[in-house]
C-alpha cells in the first residue's frame, strides 16, 4: 500500500488505480469524524448554522463578535 509521509501511518492511502494520473499537488489531510453526544446536541440550531455559515446572526453576543472577528482576520489575510 502506498505511503505518504504527510499522513500518519493509521491513514494509509488507497492503492492507485492504473488509469488514474499521478497527483501533481499536495493531498489534503483526512479530517477525523467525531461523533459528539453532549454539548453539540444542546447547541441551538441558529447558533450551529451561524458557526458553520460564518454569519454573525446567532443571537448570542459573544459568538457573533467571534464570527465577525474571524471574518475580519480572513479579509486582512487575503489582502496580504
Amino acid at each position: 500500500m502506498p505511503y505518504n509521509p504527510q499522513f500518519p501511518p493509521e491513514y494509509p492511502l488507497p492503492e492507485p488505480h492504473p488509469m488514474m494520473p499521478e497527483p501533481s499537488g499536495p493531498t489534503s489531510i483526512p479530517v477525523p469524524i467525531v461523533f459528539e453526544r453532549g454539548a453539540v446536541e444542546r447547541i441551538p440550531l441558529r447558533a450551529y448554522a451561524a458557526i458553520h455559515l460564518r454569519v454573525p446572526e446567532s443571537g448570542i453576543a459573544w459568538l457573533d463578535r467571534m464570527i465577525r472577528r474571524s471574518r475580519e482576520l480572513d479579509r486582512t489575510r487575503k489582502g496580504k
